[in-house]
């Protein structure tokens, strides 16, 4: 007989779709964090999710519910905030599990596997706009829970989840390629960004302890079935290079959270697209002859406002923070 998680599990991968307002999913952001399923398990789910998420939208449904959930999480008072954040530690593992699969499976070039839209015939709540960009509105919870509030290990390490993207375009990605979620975090506004960096940038000067306020619950000593995952799927696919500049002091693991901010202000700073335009130049190599109009291809940088942001960075608590140890 299935246990309640592992009902819920199985329904979430099956080819049934739930609306975004079905009480299923409160149920499945609700599950116990001591659950644990052999990685052969795992596999054969996302496999099954792999299939059935184009026609069930449930990875677009779970980002929208953990979007919810954050921007509960700033507004929440201390009372409410346990269960929210329970919610959102699940809503994360669980979508780095299956969002990675897709990735690293991935055979379109714009990766359309994801399906990062609703279903139009299904009904939304009240106020919820159905044509908005979901990755836009998933970024923009993740960013504006990073500069309100302190940062959580879960939440950074699902931000490199969602970035591991840029791994399929390798180091110099074109103008066609495909990057949702960062292209997504580049246009947010200037103070949203600015914000986020300054929570980063501090993370990772203070070395927030493991044992601080930087993880949003435990379940006892019990390692939770979605954190195990996502540290055996997820970690050395995404993190070895970086790790390698990191940890060569031997050290690096005694500071996970200010691993991860660095790793993700890293692949933040670092992201230039290339765009393409047609502009219409004019030839003057010789002055002797008419001038000729010709169209040429000119390929230039759209901008990074987090490179920016980190290099106009004046915070008075870095300041002081760097005077103190020179």
């Amino acid at each position: 007989m299935f246990s309640v998680a592992e009902y819920l599990i199985t329904t979430f991968v099956w080819e049934k779709s739930f609306p975004l307002a079905f009480d299923f999913w409160n149920k499945l952001l609700e599950l116990p964090s001591s659950t644990r399923w052999p990685s052969e398990r795992v596999h054969q789910a996302c496999e099954l999710f792999a299939q059935n998420n184009g026609y069930t939208r449930h990875l677009a449904n779970l980002l929208i519910h953990l979007s919810w959930c954050l921007q509960e999480l700033i507004q929440a008072s201390d009372d409410d905030q346990a269960s929210i954040y329970k919610k959102a530690v699940n809503a994360m593992y669980i979508a780095s599990v299956f969002l990675k699969h897709l990735i690293e499976n991935g055979k379109s070039d714009n990766l359309e596997e994801l399906h990062l839209s609703l279903d139009e015939s299904k009904p939304v709540p009240h106020g919820f706009v159905m044509d908005q960009n979901i990755q836009n509105f998933v970024m923009h919870s993740l960013l504006s829970f990073i500069g309100s509030t302190e940062v959580r290990y879960e939440l950074l390490n699902f931000m490199i989840v969602t970035m591991s993207i840029q791994l399929l375009s390798g180091p110099s990605p074109g103008p066609r390629d495909a990057n949702p979620f960062i292209d997504a975090a580049m246009s947010l506004e200037k103070s949203l960004v600015f914000l986020a960096v300054r929570r980063l940038l501090l993370n990772y000067i203070f070395r927030t302890p493991p044992n601080a306020k930087g993880y949003l619950y435990s379940d006892g000593d019990s390692q939770a079935f979605w954190k195990e995952l996502v540290l055996q799927l997820v970690a050395t696919f995404v993190l070895l290079p970086l790790n390698y500049l990191v940890n060569n002091s031997g050290d690096g693991s005694k500071h996970p959270l200010a691993e991860c901010s660095l790793h993700v202000l890293l692949i933040l700073t670092n992201y230039h697209k290339p765009v393409m335009s047609d502009e219409s130049l004019t030839d003057k190599s010789d002055d002797s002859a008419t001038s000729e109009s010709v169209s040429k291809e000119h390929v230039f940088s759209s901008g990074n406002t987090f490179s920016k942001a980190l290099a106009n960075a004046r915070d008075v608590e870095c300041e002081i923070f760097y005077l103190f140890y020179l």
